[in-house]
């Protein structure tokens, strides 16, 4: 080194070798510098490669290209850039280094950071700039004010010349400066698209070269001056990185639905339907150092398929012409014989229905089922015929004849007959006695009369026999008119067969022979035949002038001497029809009792026979037409009348008819509708003594109780017409029967606190209420007192405790037909299910609740127009117009009965597992208990397990497994609140009883027995579940029915839950319901807002605020349960926090949505 290097304030660009005098850096150090002896000072970066020899120009631009400079190198105060090789007298860096640099001796003071190896070495000069690649610096360096680029090399010393050498001449050259490439991130450029931005430019450097000579030595120096002559410009790119979307279409499906309302095949889109989509969203990210695009993250979103759902009609209506008959009626207006047409009669209508169900993929229509309908009624043609001469008629006044015969004593004879006690009555009127009768009156004399034998226990229930009849009235009223009765025979009787001396005597003679089968026949005629045709009553003509029916030999004496000597047997209203056809057929000239009736009123009314019936009785008559059904029999006429299968019901139906007939004041009444027929006393519902000390008020109570008939006859319709919407096309047929319902036998009373003992009426007697006398126990509709709300037996309903006219009588109607229908109708004929009982279907699922603004428990309304109420349950039976529209219904109550048990689940899942001991129960399958219908398997290697339930306390152990709802469901989890029947909330669980599910306190827990039934309370809840979320016969029906019996028998299985589930579910019960329970879950921020009124405020729902609510509710009712403020502690019915919260979220839902017509959801 011999002079001084110049200093540098510029950046150096490229490698630097520099030796002697190492500069002082201020910035930090990048890459390996090595320093030899005094360098330089270089204010600014250095960057390239840079050779400094002694004496260089001094540069006040950038230098570009390689340098080479050696002595005095020059103090840096920039960085420097490349490799930098100082070696004496390093500097202090007070900037950045990047590069190599090699330093020897002397190290200078780094004030900034150093990055890279570095070797120094002494006296290096000072940098305050950042030095970048490698430098080697020697002596005598020039000063450079700019960046120097490009890459300088600095050696030592110049060679020596020994010679007188001519200077070179000075040279000037051009460097090009290449500029760099930045690479920006541009989102809005498609991916892999670049675009420049800022072009790149690049720079260029003048240097210019001259040559001094050292006179002294002789040596030649060279020195060179760098000027930037045109600046770099970087060119940036911009990079894109804009998010790829990739989409892929999911195809939408085409389903085919059948529409009953729709005209037969026309097709109507239901559902318009779209394709789905799945979307692939890829985000990337830039390496600005090289310009790459990699993938930053990938998500997917996919957007389901809405399938294009189609409805076709597919009820098909033949209409069929029903051709006029001729109907011939008697005229007593016209001539004999003489025929007149009063009607040409009129061309009815019979409608053919083919219902078809459907290919759901196709749309073609299969399998038509056919029914027939009469829609038109035909009307016939009416010819009167003339019968005028023939008409029964009353015998026309004859006091001679009347007078002929004296009956004075034996009319104060016939007086002191005595119908129970008379002996030849006794004898002829001996009942046969009921073994069960004789039995029960032995049990209760037991003690008193222990002794007592059978014939003594007949003759004590003679006189209730025979009071059975309901003839001892009549008798004693036939007593009191005796003396006129007589005559009248003994005048008829003459008539016929001539008043002569001999033959007065002979009909005296027979009076007094046999006055007590003449008594005996005119009071059968008196009770039975009392009948009103019009303004003819047919009563006094039958007894006093039998001739006018035709048989003009047939005497008044004879007849009744015949008809009198029937037996106790023949007497019975029940057997009326035969007794007509064995006595009183050769009278009248007519067959049978039903002919006698209807050729009677065609004869002396022109009344069709279900009018003529309702105005000839006293009885109060209300029949209801099908609304469904327009053909279906309510006449009640015509429905007794239409044809039994079996002759003694058909018997049976006309005795009715006559027991009606022949009630003389509104004690009865009668509801009619095409599946059932209602006799009810009018006695339990008014006090009829006002009939005589107030009529007045009699006759408002009575149009009182007409008024509930109306309307317990409307609710019993609702009821029938529901069930023929709901059921197969197949099995309507079923509902057309004349299944009896006999109303309670009790009477009126004031108390309400009565007990049914006191207030039941006796068969007959003073006691009995004036229909049962007249009608129930005539018809033997009586039964005797029973302490329970009403039975079903094969026949029909009878009521006890509760009442048909109320309106838990038609809850109680709706209860006892499920026990008539549930095999064939509601179960599409599959019967039963093995293991269960009669009262599984009832009570909690058929079963109508007849208070629904306070019954929170499973329904299905049948019967009630509630339009009027804010109840928890559909407002009317039109609701469910076919079978589908009860899964949709159900379906729409557990949209918000799911969501809210997975609200409460939630609200519970951080409880202690203290609290959730407090708070949850357990609902285990145990050994069966309680009484089952037994089902036979005739593979007898089958042998089913039926399980029933125990609600139990959870245990420490139990309630650490519950940390979500999914757990709840697996450990057969319910809630504290929930009640098993009265205040019960504990304890076994008997197969077969009166228990209802409530909607709001939540059984999470499900039951899926692996070899037979479970339980009663999880059958009814997972019965309504599988119908909301599979439908009426398509789940319902297979799981509580016997549907899959036969197949699992074949298979060698009983048929068991597991069998059923697998069937229709192809999972387990649990897997169902969490996904069932999940698909809520997904759609709760869907929910439509809807505000409701609790506690008092307007409160507007959205998902969170459920959340919040049902947080506090939970929290609410803990403290409850721990307070010991329960209804199974307190033995009150307590609403508690959560019931509240969920009823008036449920009710609001249920009305917003139209009785769940609608979907609670936002589409």
């Amino acid at each position: 080194m011999e002079s001084p290097l110049p200093s540098y304030e510029g950046s150096v660009s490229g490698e630097s070798l520099v030796e002697p005098s190492l500069p002082s850096y201020e910035g930090g150090v990048s890459g390996d510098p090595s320093v030899e002896p005094s360098l330089p000072s270089y204010e600014g970066g250095v960057s390239g490669e840079s050779l400094v020899e002694p004496s260089l120009p001094s540069y006040e631009g950038g230098v570009s290209g390689e340098s080479l400079v050696e002595p005095t190198l020059p103090s840096y105060e920039g960085g420097v850039s490349g490799d930098s090789l100082v070696e004496p007298s390093l500097p202090s860096y007070e900037g950045g280094v990047s590069g190599d640099s090699l330093v020897e001796p002397v190290l200078p003071t780094y004030e900034g950071g150093v990055s890279g190896d570095s070797s120094v070495e002494p006296m290096l000069p000072s940098y305050e700039g950042g030095v970048s690649g490698e430098s080697l610096v020697e002596p005598s360096l020039p000063s450079y004010e700019g960046g120097v680029s490009g890459e300088p090399e600095i050696q030592e010393a110049l060679p020596e010349y020994k010679e007188d050498t001519q200077l070179p001449q000075t040279k000037v050259e051009i460097k090009v400066v290449p500029y760099e490439t930045i690479y920006e991130k541009n989102e809005a450029l498609d991916h892999g698209v670049t675009r420049v931005k800022i072009p790149g430019v690049e720079g260029q450097e003048q240097v210019t070269t001259t040559y001094t000579k050292d006179q002294a030595s002789g040596n030649i120096s060279e020195n060179k001056t760098v000027k930037i002559v045109v600046n770099k410009v970087d060119q940036v790119v911009e990079v894109g990185t804009k998010p790829s979307i990739e989409t892929t279409v999911l195809s939408h499906k085409t389903i085919y639905q059948v529409n009953p309302a729709l005209e037969f095949r026309r097709q109507e889109v239901a559902v318009a339907g779209h394709d789905g989509s799945v979307e692939t969203r890829t985000t990337y990210q830039l390496d600005k150092a090289t310009g790459q695009v990699t993938i930053s993250d990938t998500t997917r979103q996919v957007n389901s398929a809405v399938d294009k759902v189609i409805q076709v009609g597919n009820v098909e209506k033949v209409i069929q012409p029903i051709a006029v008959t001729e109907e011939r009626r008697e005229d007593s207006s016209l001539a004999k014989n003489m025929e007149k047409v009063a009607y040409e009669g009129e061309v009815g209508e019979n409608t053919l229905t083919r219902t078809y169900a459907i290919n759901e993929q196709t749309g073609e229509l299969v399998n038509p089922q056919e029914a027939s309908q009469i829609t038109k009624p035909m009307k016939p043609r009416v010819v009167l015929v003339g019968s005028q001469e023939d008409k029964p008629h009353l015998l026309p006044a004859n006091s001679e004849r009347e007078d002929a015969v004296d009956v004075s004593a034996l009319t104060t004879s016939a007086r002191s007959v005595d119908f129970l006690h008379d002996s030849k009555l006794k004898t002829q009127l001996e009942p046969t006695y009921d073994p069960r009768d004789i039995t029960l009156r032995k049990i209760l004399l037991r003690k008193t009369q222990p002794n007592i034998t059978d014939q003594e226990v007949k003759d004590m229930l003679r006189t209730e026999y025979l009071q059975k009849l309901s003839i001892q009235e009549s008798f004693d009223q036939t007593k009191t008119q005796a003396e006129s009765s007589f005559k009248k025979i003994a005048s008829h009787t003459l008539g016929i067969i001539g008043d002569t001396p001999e033959n007065r005597s002979k009909v005296k003679q027979e009076l007094e022979q046999h006055k007590e089968q003449i008594l005996l026949g005119l009071s059968y005629i008196n009770r039975f035949y009392n009948i009103q045709f019009g303004d003819t009553n047919i009563r006094d003509i039958l007894a006093f002038n039998p001739s006018s029916f035709g048989n003009k030999t047939i005497t008044a004496l004879d007849s009744l001497k015949k008809l009198g000597s029937m037996s106790y047997e023949e007497m019975k209203l029940t057997n009326s029809p035969q007794t007509f056809t064995k006595y009183l057929s050769t009278i009248t000239g007519k067959a049978s009792l039903k002919e006698f009736l209807d050729s009677n009123r065609q004869l002396f009314t022109s009344d069709d026979a279900d009018t003529w019936l309702k105005k000839s009785s006293q009885a109060m008559i209300v029949e209801k037409p099908s609304k469904e059904n327009l053909s279906a029999h309510v006449g009640l006429y015509s429905k007794l009348t239409a044809g039994e299968k079996d002759p003694r019901k058909q018997e049976a139906n006309m005795a009715a008819i006559l027991g009606l007939l022949n009630v003389k004041e509104p004690s009865v009444y009668v509801i009619s509708n095409m599946a059932t027929i209602t006799y009810g006393n009018i006695g339990s519902y008014i006090d009829t003594s006002l009939a005589q000390s107030n009529p007045t008020k009699y006759q408002a109570e009575l149009a009182r109780v007409k008024s509930l008939i109306e309307k317990a006859a409307v609710q019993q319709a609702n009821y029938v017409d529901t069930l023929y919407r709901i059921t197969k096309p197949e099995n309507r047929d079923k509902l057309f029967t004349n299944r009896l319902i006999i109303d309670t036998m009790k009477k009126y009373t004031s108390n309400p606190n009565a007990q049914i003992d006191s207030t039941w009426s006796s068969a007959a007697g003073n006691g009995a209420d004036k229909g049962v006398n007249q009608f129930m126990t005539p018809m033997n509709y009586y039964s005797p007192v029973s302490k329970v709300g009403a039975e079903a037996n094969g026949l029909g309903v009878r009521y006890f405790i509760d009442r048909v006219l109320d309106d838990r009588g038609s809850a109680t109607y709706s209860h006892e037909m499920t026990h008539l229908l549930d095999r064939t109708v509601l179960f599409n004929n599959h019967g039963r299910r093995d293991g269960t009982g009669a009262e599984f279907y009832a009570r909690g699922i058929f079963e109508n609740s007849y208070n629904p603004e306070k019954d929170t428990y499973f329904n299905l309304n049948f019967v009630y127009d509630e339009s009027d109420k804010n109840g928890f349950y559909n407002k009317t039976p039109d609701r469910f117009k076919t079978a589908e529209d009860l899964q949709s219904y159900m379906k729409g109550s557990f949209d918000v009965l799911y969501t809210l048990d997975y609200l409460e689940a939630e609200a519970s899942r951080n409880l202690s597992v203290e609290d959730k001991m407090s708070y949850f129960k357990k609902i285990m399958p145990i050994t069966s208990t309680g009484s089952r219908t037994w089902v036979d398997y005739r593979n007898t290697a089958v042998k089913p397990t039926h399980k029933s339930e125990e609600i139990q306390a959870l245990t420490l152990e139990d309630a650490k497994k519950l940390t979500d709802i999914d757990s709840l469901i697996d450990n057969h989890i319910l809630v504290n609140r929930y009640i098993i029947a009265g205040f019960s909330d504990k304890g076994k669980i008997a197969a077969n009883g009166y228990y209802t599910v409530d909607m709001f306190d939540t059984i999470y827990g499900v039951s899926q027995n692996d070899s037979g039934m479970s339980g009663d309370i999880t059958f009814r809840k997972q019965a309504f579940e599988l119908m909301a979320t599979l439908g009426y016969y398509e789940g319902f029906v297979p799981y509580v029915s016997n549907q899959f019996k036969e197949e699992a028998e074949a298979a060698g299985k009983p048929l068991s839950d597991k069998y059923i589930f697998e069937k229709i579910l192809g999972k387990t019960y649990a897997e169902f319901k969490k996904a069932q329970i999940k698909e809520r879950v997904a759609k709760i921020d869907q929910l439509k807002p809807l505000t409701i009124q609790y506690e008092g405020q307007q409160i507007s729902l959205t998902s969170q605020k459920l959340s919040e609510l049902m947080q506090k509710a939970v929290q609410e009712e803990l403290k409850q349960i721990k307070a010991g403020k329960t209804t199974a502690r307190t033995y009150t019915f307590i609403e508690t926090p959560v019931q509240k919260l969920k009823k008036a979220i449920y009710k609001a839902y249920l009305k917003d949505s139209d009785d769940f017509r609608q979907s609670i959801y936002n589409s």
